[in-house]
């Protein structure tokens, strides 16, 4: 049996894999029993360093070709597969999905909102439930930290397009939902869409990377701390000794000066010091989306209203299917996602942390 055969299951697979992406990039495609022949434009041909007109095959040493004719297997580990692999993995890619659900939740809302939700100095009534359909994004970004060492990884990032809110744990439950891809070519995102979106990754994404470098952060601080301790020490330890060599009987007056010339740029010497091992212990983070999936899903949304006092303002949640649980609120001053919220004097909804410093909207 020869090793460096595939099963016809995976010829299939990377003969569907290399078609599509040629399609996509505007290559012209006609489907043989045994042969595919392709029509390629010039710049892909010049990025693939094939000719503009070639043949692939999965099995090419069975197939008889004309004299001149480019042929070119489809298989792992050959030169032309490898350049459309890295071609197609040149853009973050991005899939669309609609989920399906046999059964969601229509009631105990009271019952999750409070387990999950703290309201200070208010109280929570639901008034109504009702399904809809919303949308999230779930990112998969490549952040990497560069100091005296590096640290790089993997964030996923999971939130509501419609309403702004993070959807914690989405994707690791995600394989319990039915998926549904489309078929055929579907509206894109609005410029505004877009531009909420790349929004709410600047807002989320630089406390989502502070948390996963955490320990990173600690170590060049310590480090930091570490070796400023030891040029401080280095530093008076060598004013200390310039000090004493002043006291010695028989030193020239000109000697005496250099010496306290020599004293007097110490603390510039090591201000100059502190500040190299500063920028070599400071952190520079990079982060770059490398896969997006856009799902819009059944939900139920639950209206509901905050009482404080005599006062009282009506607002809606969303109960996620894919996570069972409530999608956090967002707070109307920040605008960050929270579990603990309650109201202002003028009934703007606010996490603990503002309502604490004060209602921005008010202000």
């Amino acid at each position: 049996m020869n090793s460096k055969s595939s099963t016809p299951e995976t010829d299939l697979d990377l003969t569907q894999f290399a078609c599509r992406v040629l399609k996509e990039h505007g290559a012209i495609l006609e489907s043989g029993h045994e042969v595919i022949n392709i029509l390629l434009p010039k710049s892909l041909s010049e990025n693939l360093d094939v000719e503009e007109y070639i043949s692939m095959a999965k099995n090419p040493e069975e197939v008889k070709t004309f004299e001149g004719e480019s042929l070119y297997p489809i298989q792992f580990q050959t030169p032309l597969l490898d350049r459309i692999i890295s071609m197609a993995g040149s853009k973050p890619p991005f899939l669309q999905a609609a989920l399906k659900f046999n059964y969601i939740k229509t009631q105990g809302f009271d019952n999750l909102i409070k387990e999950q939700f703290e309201f200070i100095r208010s109280k929570i009534s639901v008034s109504g439930t009702g399904e809809t359909k919303t949308r999230y994004i779930l990112l998969t970004s490549r952040f990497l930290a560069q100091s005296d060492e590096q640290k790089e990884g993997l964030l996923d990032l999971s939130f509501n397009i419609d309403t702004g809110a993070l959807a914690p744990g989405m994707l690791s439950m995600l394989y319990n939902a039915e998926k549904q891809y489309p078929t055929k070519a579907i509206p894109g995102y609005t410029k505004e869409e877009i531009t909420q979106i790349h929004e709410l990754v600047s807002h989320y994404g630089p406390n989502a990377v502070e948390e996963a470098i955490s320990k990173f952060v600690e170590s060049m601080n310590r480090r930091f701390k570490r070796d400023s301790l030891s040029l401080d020490q280095y530093y008076h330890a060598l004013e200390k000794e310039m000090k004493e060599s002043l006291m010695r009987t028989g030193i020239s007056d000109k000697l005496i000066q250099e010496r306290q010339e020599k004293i007097a740029m110490i603390p510039e010497e090591l201000s100059a010091k502190k500040k190299d091992l500063l920028n070599k212990y400071s952190i520079k983070v990079s982060f770059t989306p490398v896969a997006a999936l856009a799902v819009t899903t059944s939900c139920v949304k639950v209206f509901i209203t905050l009482i404080s006092g005599r006062q009282k303002k009506k607002f809606s949640m969303i109960y996620n299917p894919v996570t069972k649980q409530m999608d956090p609120m967002v707070c109307q001053s920040c605008g960050m996602s929270t579990f603990s919220l309650g109201l202002c004097a003028n009934l703007h909804l606010n996490c603990s942390t503002c309502l604490e410093k004060g209602c921005t909207c008010c202000k």
